[in-house]
């Protein structure tokens, strides 16, 4: 490997730098809004780890919340005939 391949200042380098902990996030809301149940057992998971306490609790109140409008919008879908009651 030549000298030459390497980036000499730090200014020469482009990295994008996305930590862990954003990742998770990012992947835990995407997993909340798809399925409050899952949401709220990952949520349950993150709240377990020492660094990741805070991104738990926004999470599971994210999927409370939206478990608990999503059952109230269904209900009041099914109440005016957008959706079949079976």
């Amino acid at each position: 490997m030549n000298n030459q391949d390497l980036p000499t200042t730090n200014e020469e380098k482009k990295e994008i730098v996305l930590s862990s902990k954003k990742k998770w996030f990012w992947l835990a809301v995407a997993i909340a809004l798809i399925s409050p149940v899952s949401g709220v057992i990952l949520a349950v998971a993150l709240l377990a780890e020492s660094g990741m306490r805070r991104t738990g609790l926004i999470i599971f109140i994210l999927s409370f919340i939206w478990g608990v409008a999503s059952l109230y919008l269904t209900r009041w879908l099914m109440d005016n005939g957008y959706l079949p009651v079976f």
